[in-house]
């Protein structure tokens, strides 16, 4: 990795590690946001790299949570439900992309 590199997710990590005990004393809907967030970051951080290709999955996901991360504090009914479809995407995703490199995976031995 290149310098720049290792300081960017060097900072997100340390964000990541100095949230979890902050996370205890939390409401449940701050530390699930939290976690929202580090990953938001971790996108940030793919998308501002050339070291990682381009993700049309990822960009669409950060410009979701763009849109709806203040919800936490304005509208944490509205959160949730936005929360509980933003997993159901990943989720999907995740299998989707699960089956297709099953899909191009090694031939089965005969």
């Amino acid at each position: 990795m290149s310098g720049e590199l290792d300081q960017q997710l060097f900072q997100v990590v340390t964000h990541l590690v100095s949230s979890a005990p902050v996370s205890l004393d939390e409401t449940p809907i701050l530390a699930a946001f939290r976690m929202v967030d580090g990953a938001n970051r971790l996108i940030a951080l793919a998308e501002g790299s050339d070291s990682f290709g381009e993700d049309a999955f990822l960009a669409e996901a950060r410009a979701d949570y763009l849109a709806h991360f203040n919800l936490v504090m304005t509208d944490q009914v509205a959160f949730e439900s936005w929360l509980t479809g933003y997993v159901r995407r990943f989720t999907k995703e995740a299998l989707r992309r699960a089956n297709a490199a099953a899909d191009t995976g090694p031939a089965p031995a005969a």
